[in-house]
């Protein structure tokens, strides 16, 4: 067995005497209460879904969140009123949506881990009693059979037959003989036999969560989109603060003349909240929490919010074969006889060895399920089926012998046409078995002689029936597919023909593979078999250095690393608990077309975010520029926190909500900054263009501060409606409807919400009678002035593409 990056795992060291029980006895109660209060039990890991109490606490302290908490405190403390700290709602609702979506994801994990849970079967006082997997102690004998899951690590230490299957630890789906004294690990099934088993590794220690364990410390949060949002924070981070004092000590005490204390705070935090993006942030959790609702009922558990951003610039899928391409189950394809032989003939006496054999493996449970199972001959002499002879057989009194297994080992030669032909279809993907005939009796574990071929007994695994549509669907997108499996190349290439994938002929056998060019190998080949977890990782690695988004998805404990190591990962329901604990989503439905409306989701959310960015970020862009240039001014900052309400709730809160949910399966295009250049710094500088015209106004029609502050919210607005247009254009009947119905209660709430919003409403009519041929060309200015800034921008970015692409 290839065990590649995970080494033998060593025996738990606990103060109490460790013991090697008679099998037939094992531990007493004392015994078993001393290993209980030492906590040498199978406890359940901490950690594998974050507390709450540590989910509430990474969501609420935050820089975003501690700066704006700091600010409505310092203008409550000054004497401040409740309509001048709205803006804390932003960050409430910000706080609440992570949380929830957060809390929701570990219910519906925590749910599914409890579901996988089953009960071992331990020998304790010479009674064989079946437990919680929980309650499993260091030395416990555990009595195994067919189809259990092993639960803890052990050493045999009496078996008859025992087989187990590790492919979720290895990858493999070979069965591995366990004879007296080898190791046994957690995670893995048995496939053949039974077998009891001693206790040496419970909990923490045991193989398959030490490895989950490892998982976690490597993971990383690789969301572009989150990334440029924190660099902008952290940006501002380092300007916000001496900005802000200096803004306030010229505002209090730097001679202006502004006494009151409250009037320096407000403006103040009108030019620090400005300069943060919070409806952004906003923007982005809700957004992403109705893509993980959608989702949701699409059968797909979100785990980490980031990932849907993640999963939709993917341009790599790395894939298994067992879960993926196929379901996991395998049918009968076909017989072939051989000879004289009938497919009359060849059933019966399939289904006679059936009925003899009783074995329980995978193969023998197509068979008995295809052709049942018979005793009307009698056997004189069985031999069940052992991975090491690769074979199985009766023989029957008066009927001679038949066997069942490997055409390699029970056909005499490799020249026969029937070992040719087997060969052709093991090309195609296809399981074969050899049924064998002869009259010689089974005598020890030896083939008897005389052995000839009488059927092909061919296999398949059950391809899923959306597998191919999947497939198409990712080419179509831009979307490579690299199958990564433990099993042989030539079988899991002909498997992913068959399930229309292209480029399945390239494929290379990884065991073969030394200290050779990764970042080579990946561009080069589709396919890869008898892959161990190590070069798993080393392949997703080396496809990210190459500049790919890789996205893997496992269902093993042998995928984890690999999980890990990729940009995103997803799960199956099915899988691996330590799997689906580790991925970033979970397939409930155990559908991988699921994945389509995984990756349409999470274009969706990301083509929109990067869509209305723009639509927030111009009020960083003009509070920075503002705030600069009243530091220098004798004059109060232009307006204070809550005049900017009307203008942000009507002209960029609500459409951009309504824009954010619009249907955009494009693949991204990374115009997060472009838009922000193109749409967003255009408007800001019109913004300060229109204030700093407007208090040069005030200054010569001997305006008071209420009267400027007026018109420059009113200014914003109409600049905030200009960029709308430009943003959600080409717009639809519905936005059409709602930009002018959010244009209609902008005016409204001038005409008769003044007093909460701090406007001047029935000034601003008497401002426009006598100073009409002074503001109204300030309309036409900033239209015109807007226009002309968004087409220089626009001219700017193409010119910096194309030479990007010529370089």
């Amino acid at each position: 067995m290839k065990r590649g990056l995970f080494a033998k795992g060593k025996e738990q060291e606990h103060p109490f005497e460790r013991l090697c029980p008679d099998p037939g006895r094992g531990l007493i109660r004392s015994q078993v209460d001393e290993r209980i209060a030492a906590g040498a039990f199978n406890r359940r890991p901490e950690g594998i879904t974050p507390s709450v109490r540590r989910i509430v606490l990474k969501n609420c302290l935050t820089l975003f969140n501690l700066i704006n908490l700091f600010l409505a405190a310092l203008i409550l403390a000054v004497g401040g009123n409740v309509f001048n700290v709205l803006f804390i709602g932003v960050v409430i609702c910000n706080t609440g949506m992570g949380i929830f979506q957060e809390l929701r994801a570990k219910k519906t994990l925590d749910r599914l881990t409890v579901l996988a849970r089953s009960g071992a079967e331990v020998v304790r006082g010479g009674v064989l009693a079946n437990i919680p997997q929980e309650s499993i102690v260091l030395d416990d004998i555990m009595h195994l059979s067919a189809g259990d899951q092993i639960l803890a690590d052990g050493v045999v230490v009496s078996e008859k037959g025992l087989e187990t299957d590790e492919s979720l630890l290895t990858g493999e789906s070979d069965r591995i003989r366990k004879a007296e004294g080898a190791s046994v690990l957690s995670g893995s099934f048995v496939t053949a036999g039974q077998a009891r088993v001693r206790v040496t590794a419970v909990g923490e220690g045991s193989y398959a969560n030490s490895i989950t364990a490892d998982a976690k410390k490597r993971r990383k949060n690789r969301s572009r989109l989150l990334w440029m949002l924190n660099m902008i924070i952290r940006i501002l981070a380092v300007i916000i603060i001496p900005l802000g004092a200096l803004l306030f000590y010229y505002d209090w005490v730097g001679g202006r003349g502004i006494e009151d204390t409250v009037t320096a705070v407000l403006g103040t935090s009108a030019a620090v909240v400005g300069m943060i993006p919070g409806g952004l942030i906003l923007l982005t959790g809700v957004t992403l929490t109705v893509g993980a609702m959608n989702l949701a009922r699409k059968k797909a558990l979100v785990q980490s919010l980031p990932a849907i951003e993640t999963l939709a610039r993917a341009d790599v899928l790395c894939l298994d074969k067992t879960g993926t391409i196929t379901d996991g189950s395998m049918a009968l394809e076909k017989i072939e006889p051989a000879g004289d032989f009938t497919g009359e003939r060849v059933e019966k006496a399939v289904s006679e060895l059936m009925g003899a054999l009783q074995d329980q493996n995978a193969t023998a449970r197509v068979l008995r399920r295809s052709l049942g199972e018979s005793a009307d001959w009698r056997p004189i002499a069985a031999l069940p089926f052992n991975s090491d002879r690769k074979w199985s057989g009766a023989t029957f009194e008066g009927r001679g012998s038949y066997l069942l297994g490997s055409p390699a080992i029970v056909l005499e030669g490799t020249g026969s046409p029937a070992y040719i032909q087997a060969n052709r279809y093991a090309a195609q993907g296809l399981r074969v078995l050899c049924l064998a005939f002869t009259e010689a009796p089974i005598t020890g574990t030896g083939l008897p002689e005389g052995l000839g071929c009488a059927a092909l007994i061919l296999i398949a695994d059950t391809i899923r029936e959306d597998a191919a549509e999947t497939f198409r669907y990712f080419a179509e997108e831009g979307v490579a597919l690299k199958v990564i499996s433990g099993d042989n190349p030539r079988t899991a290439g002909a498997v992913a023909a068959r399930a229309g994938l292209e480029g399945a002929e390239r494929s290379i056998d990884m065991s073969t593979v030394g200290d050779a060019d990764f970042a080579a190998i990946v561009e080069e080949y589709t396919v890869f078999g008898h892959v161990t977890p190590r070069q798993k990782q080393e392949l997703v690695r080396a496809m990210r250095k190459n500049g790919r988004t890789v996205c893997m998805t496992g269902d093993g404990v042998n995928d984890i690393l690999a999980m890990r190591e990729a940009d995103c990962s997803v799960a199956m329901a099915g899988g691996s608990p330590a799997a689906r604990n580790a991925s970033d989503f979970v397939l409930l439905s155990q559908s991988f077309s699921a994945m389509t409306g995984v990756l349409m989701e999470g274009r969706r959310v990301v083509n929109n975010i990067e869509r209305v960015a723009a639509l927030y970020l111009v009020n960083t862009i003009f509070s920075v520029i503002l705030s600069l240039i009243y530091a220098f001014l004798p004059y109060p900052y232009p307006y204070i926190t809550n005049q900017m309400t009307p203008v942000n709730f009507l002209t960029t809160n609500v459409p951009a909500f309504f824009l954010a949910l619009q249907t955009s399966y494009g693949r991204p295009r990374g115009r997060f900054f472009s838009n922000i250049f193109e749409h967003a710094f255009p408007a800001g500088l019109t913004v300060v263009f229109n204030t700093l015209y407007l208090q040069l106004a005030g200054y010569c029609f001997g305006l008071g501060d209420a009267e400027v502050s007026t018109m420059v919210v009113l200014l914003c607005g109409v600049v905030g409606f200009f960029l709308l247009v430009r943003v959600a254009g080409p717009m639809d009947r519905f936005m059409r409807t709602l930009t002018a119905t959010m244009a209609g209660i902008f005016v409204v709430l001038f005409a008769f919400a003044g007093t909460p919003l701090v406007l001047r409403p029935f000034a601003l009519a008497d401002i426009m009678n006598r100073n009409a041929f002074f503001y109204l060309p300030l309309f036409y200015f900033s239209y015109h002035i807007h226009g002309f800034l968004a087409r220089a921008c626009h001219q700017a970015i193409e010119r910096l593409d194309a030479f990007n692409n010529r370089l």
